[in-house]
């Protein structure tokens, strides 16, 4: 039997959504979203970061992981779409039982506090804003607009459409949130896209903490039910990204969506490719990989299939590549055509990672020459039989602690091979195999019937690859963590380090790698700072202007300077690891000469700052 290695589990105290890649998501601001029917929890690992919470605010771990949570209730606005319109068309079974259905987020620093504003859709196809009202991590989320209440007020305003066109493009079935485009600080240069039941693309974008529609396209006659976002890419005016759309028939656009610089306008065009087979089957999963040359893949599952497409990028594979799911006995309710609950991508393994409902994974590796499914013959340590039945594993270890023991001493209930592991959520923790996962424990054979406020779920983080290779792995984590380029103005340092943190939380782990980790956090000798120009003002009319120009950049230099970002990266990893190994003197040492580089720096780029400003300022204030 497989043995199970568990970093942490959490007992989540709500009923899972529809099985869904979006049920688990992390926010840049290094927050976990789980998505429930009837409650949003916001999830906050305690790792490298001292949240001081009290018991209120505190999830109970069973492991070594601490969590800080908060949650946003669902809350019925009492609001009917047959006032508006009793067409067959406009039906929307939701508002019957009522439930979250979706959530996405923004950027980092679009709420008043300067954290992320989530987006939420119900089952009523109505969107919500909710913003923190002090502390994103343990205080209360608040709603800040009724989009949809916004939206309806707008069209019926500004187009003379009957009534069940009018509710149509008010309904909303699926929402996706861009990132901030590069060099660009504004709150409105992120894009909300939302896809409405007539066929539309709705984009919306954010001024004075409120959303507003500011473009929309015509894609399809039919429903559009899921929406991803590209990453954004520079060009010379104006940057783009790539916007897919899929459809209720089974059919998936290519939207490109181009912002131009400066005074922000948007333009939206249809793209003339089809990355996809036109076999009617719905779409359960549409997602884009980032992969690290910089090509984004589109993802997309439908039951029994996993279709795998790149653009003509000049180098390497193209095209659409497309591969039956296999079936991997993980219990006996398993099922190729089970809808996904996730799709990850490991860089350290180049390979697609899709979960199944029913617990079990497929991986495809992204060769060269083109994409390749795992089959039995793979031994790779990323492989479709090793993390099924890691994953197996891991769900027995835990359920069996977990299971309480009746009061009267009998023995409690065993777990069979008939106990299916019903995964709704799978994610990536690092970027070499660490997965966090939301499963319920279910038992089909017994048609039992469980009260929505009895069911729990368990949130686990877990290695599912080769117990040989997770030092390996751990350490080029750490190392390719302080290699990119980073900015804490686009993300939190929570949120680059998370995969870091976890595996330093192994003791062990840190004990066998002592030296290399010592090695990897050593000071940067050239603290040589990059000069940041700042245009002068021509006169004393844009002395205003020029005022907040210099103080956009002065945030921008102090928060977002790489040489800057690496060393206090540097510094919580030497920090965390000096609390982890307390009589470990080197631990100290770094972390002294680390805050030294760090004031150093600091310094530098004040000073430079301030030999910018003009001399009758500098005359003034000093």
């Amino acid at each position: 039997m497989t043995s199970a290695v568990i970093y942490g589990t959490l007992k989540v105290p709500a009923k899972p959504s529809v099985a869904s890649t979006r049920s688990l998501q992390w926010t840049p601001d290094g927050q976990l979203i789980v998505l429930g029917e009837t409650t949003i929890y916001l999830l906050t690992p305690e790792i490298g970061i001292n949240l001081d919470y009290n018991a209120a605010n505190k999830a109970h771990e069973t492991t070594n992981i601490p969590w800080a949570t908060t949650a946003i209730p669902l809350q019925a606005t009492g609001f009917q779409w047959p006032e508006l319109s009793s067409e067959w068309t406009t039906i929307c079974l939701g508002s019957v039982d009522f439930s979250w259905s979706a959530v996405t987020f923004s950027p980092t620093n679009y709420s008043p506090i300067g954290s992320c504003v989530l987006a939420t859709l119900s089952s009523n196809l109505e969107v919500h804003l909710w913003a923190p009202k002090e502390d994103p991590y343990r205080g209360e989320w608040v709603q800040v607009q009724n989009v949809t209440r916004d939206l309806r007020t707008k069209i019926r305003e500004t187009e003379g459409l009957p009534s069940e066109q009018q509710v149509l493009r008010a309904q909303i079935q699926t929402l996706a949130w861009s990132r901030q485009p590069p060099e660009r600080r504004g709150t409105d240069a992120s894009i909300l896209a939302m896809g409405n039941r007539a066929g539309e693309i709705l984009f919306f974008c954010m001024k004075d903490g409120r959303v507003s529609l500011v473009e929309s396209i015509q894609v399809s006659t039919s429903w559009i039910t899921h929406l991803a976002w590209a990453n954004w890419q520079e060009g010379d005016q104006a940057v783009a990204a790539v916007l897919a759309c899929g459809m209720s028939q089974g059919r998936i656009a290519l939207v490109e969506v181009r912002q131009t610089r400066g005074p922000s306008t948007i333009a939206v065009r249809i793209l003339e490719c089809s990355p996809y087979v036109d076999d009617y089957r719905g779409i359960t999963a549409l997602e884009w990989i980032e992969t690290e040359d910089g090509l984004p893949i589109l993802v997309h599952c439908k039951p029994g299939l996993v279709s795998v497409w790149r653009d003509n990028a000049g180098s390497g594979w193209s095209g659409l590549y497309i591969f039956q799911l296999r079936l991997i006995q993980t219990s006996k309710s398993s099922t190729k055509f089970a809808p996904a609950s996730g799709i990850v991508y490991l860089p350290q393994q180049n390979s697609l990672v899709i979960s199944l409902i029913d617990g079990s994974y497929n991986v495809v590796h992204l060769d060269e020459s083109g994409p390749m499914l795992s089959d039995d013959d793979d031994t790779s340590p990323c492989n479709s039989n090793d993390m099924s039945k890691a994953s197996r594993a891991v769900f027995l270890v835990a359920e069996e602690k977990e299971t309480p023991k009746p009061k009267d001493g009998s023995e409690p209930s065993k777990l069979y091979r008939n106990h299916v592991a019903r995964t709704t959520g799978s994610l990536a923790v690092d970027s070499g195999g660490v997965l966090i996962w939301l499963h319920q424990r279910l038992f089909p054979e017994t048609f039992d019937f469980i009260p929505d406020s009895q069911v729990r779920c368990l949130l686990m983080v877990a290695p599912l690859i080769s117990s040989m290779e997770y030092d390996y792995y751990a350490l080029q984590e750490i190392q390719q963590g302080l290699s990119r380029d980073c900015n804490f103005f686009y993300q939190a340092p929570i949120s680059i380090l998370r995969g870091a943190f976890v595996n330093l939380k192994r003791r062990l782990f840190l004990e066998r790698n002592v030296d290399a980790i010592l090695s990897v956090l050593q000071p940067d000798t050239n603290t040589k700072v990059n000069s940041v120009k700042i245009v002068q003002p021509k006169g004393q009319e844009d002395m205003d202007k020029w005022r907040g120009i210099a103080l956009d950049a002065a945030a921008s230099t102090l928060s977002g300077d790489s040489l800057l970002c690496k060393e206090k990266l540097k510094f919580n990893l030497a920090y965390f690891c000096k609390s982890q190994l307390p009589k470990d003197k080197r631990f100290h040492d770094l972390s002294s000469k680390l805050q030294g580089n760090i004031e150093v720096i600091r310094l530098g780029l004040i000073v430079d700052l301030i030999l910018q400003l003009p001399s009758h300022i500098i005359e003034g204030n000093i």
